[in-house]
């Protein structure tokens, strides 16, 4: 079991390139998953009234929290080029 910040780094440096990536990728989904929810400057809610605040987020909100260097994993990114064969549920 990894027990300090510097074991982390040290185990993380064994990992081959991929796993490294995927390990990047995985903490990005975790901060993404787990960041606080923004509200927009022009949305305006009480910081009490949480369903508010969910119902006026819009779509552009939302993207504006996705960071300049995500990236999909692998198998979205397969799942995506790939060629349509008629049984993707979406």
């Amino acid at each position: 079991m990894i027990a300090t910040q510097e074991e982390l780094i040290q185990t993380f440096a064994t990992l081959p390139p991929e796993a490294q990536r995927q390990a990047l990728n995985f903490i990005a989904f975790l901060q993404q998953t787990y960041a606080p929810v923004k509200a927009a400057p022009n949305i305006a809610v009480k910081s009490s009234d949480i369903n508010a605040q969910h119902q006026k987020l819009t779509l552009n909100d939302l993207i504006s929290t996705i960071p300049n260097n995500f990236t999909y994993p692998d198998d979205v990114m397969e799942f995506t080029e790939s060629e349509p064969l008629g049984r993707e549920l979406l």
